[in-house]
Parts: C-alpha cells; sequence; structure tokens
C-alpha cells in the first residue's frame, strides 16, 4: 500500500532588502574629500591673486560755488577705472559707493556704483556723479579753501568703499572689505563771479589710487 501523498507548501524566500545608506554616506563623504584635496591642489599651484589697480582717469566740474556762511556746492562726474592684473583670477567687485573729500570732510552725498565682475586682465570702468549742495563747511576747512580757491586749485579726495571676492575656475573664494582713496588735484577753469566757477570744464587726471584691504 502506497504512502499517501503529502502536498508540500513551498515558502518563497523573501529576500532582506539591504539597506544602501551607509554606502551612500561613505561614498559621499569621501568625494567631499576627493574634491577637497583638488580644490586645495588646484589652488596651490596658482600664484596669489594681485590687487585690483584703481585709476581716477578724469573729473567734469558741474557747478562749483562757495558763498556765505562757508557754504560749498560741489557738483562733479569723476571717471574710475578698475584694471584686473591678473591672469587667472576673475574679480567681483560689490556694493560700491563714492564721496567726495575736501580735508576729510565730505561734500558729496554717496553715490552708488553698480556691482561688477573684472574678467581677467580688463579693465572696467565707473562713471558716477558726485552732488553735495549748500555744504556747511567748518570754519578751519573754509579758510583753507578760500586760499586754494583763490589760487584756482581744488584738491579733493574721492574715496570708494565697498566689497571684493575673487573667483577662480567656478569658485568664488574670500570676501574682504575694499577701500580705495584718490586724490583729485583739479586746476579750475576761471572764475564766473567772485567764488563761482566756470562748470562743465573736464580735467584729465589719471591718477592711481590707494587701495586697502581689511576682512
Amino acid at each position: 500500500m502506497e504512502a499517501p501523498m503529502v502536498a508540500v507548501r513551498e515558502v518563497a524566500q523573501i529576500p532582506k532588502k539591504k539597506s544602501n545608506y551607509f554606502y551612500l554616506v561613505l561614498g559621499g563623504v569621501v568625494f567631499l574629500i576627493i574634491l577637497g584635496i583638488a580644490i586645495t591642489f588646484y589652488l596651490g599651484i596658482l600664484p596669489l591673486p594681485h590687487k585690483p589697480q584703481f585709476i581716477l582717469d578724469e573729473a567734469t566740474i558741474g557747478g562749483l560755488k562757495f558763498s556765505d556762511p562757508n557754504l560749498l556746492t560741489c557738483n562733479m562726474q569723476v571717471t574710475l577705472s578698475a584694471k584686473n592684473p591678473n591672469i587667472n583670477y576673475g574679480i567681483f567687485i560689490e556694493k560700491l559707493e563714492a564721496r567726495a573729500f575736501y580735508q576729510n570732510q565730505q561734500i558729496t552725498v554717496a553715490a552708488e556704483l553698480p556691482e561688477n565682475y573684472v574678467s581677467p586682465k580688463t579693465v572696467n570702468v565707473w562713471p558716477p556723479f558726485l552732488y553735495g549742495n549748500d555744504v556747511l563747511i567748518p570754519p578751519h576747512e573754509a579758510a583753507n579753501l578760500m586760499v586754494d580757491l583763490n589760487a584756482g586749485n581744488l584738491p579733493l579726495e574721492i574715496k570708494v568703499g565697498g566689497s571684493l571676492k575673487w573667483k577662480v575656475s567656478s569658485f568664488t573664494f574670500g570676501k574682504y572689505r575694499l577701500m580705495v582713496n584718490c586724490l583729485a588735484d583739479i586746476p579750475l577753469g576761471s572764475q564766473v563771479n567772485g567764488t563761482t566757477f566756470e562748470s562743465g570744464v573736464k580735467y584729465e587726471l589719471d591718477q592711481p589710487c590707494k587701495l586697502r584691504f581689511e576682512n
């Protein structure tokens, strides 16, 4: 007599779900380490970047009048250029503001300059208008200003503040406070009436500016 057939139910083996989370994290960490080493090596073989070179090219006096009681009106347009002397580094120049000073006395309101990217070995130019109407000059500076105006000369400082970042390849790094100081020794045109001077006169200056960085 044959033994009865017993049905055997096969239980499907459920494969264990293998988590790749650990390997993904490990791979990401390794990638970041390799990328950091590559960037460090790449920057290490490049020379350090040179500072941009600022030049005050010219100034045009739109209106200049000094009247009692020690009130100065000075409206002018200046042309300021920045040269990037680097071969490998680009320069981002941002948040620029320009002002005119006479003997450390600010005589115009701040003029905002558009931000710019200066490509390697190129020059960018800004032509800001600087306005100051009926600015009160302290007595000591006013006496010196009268002497300068009578001599047909106006020694000013054009000060520009902003921020700077470097760019190499697709990487941007560093952020520095940028301070530019340009001397503008302007020979004045003929006097129209007393201490009012001829307007619309353009003066070629070609004056290199001093540059200072702060972190």
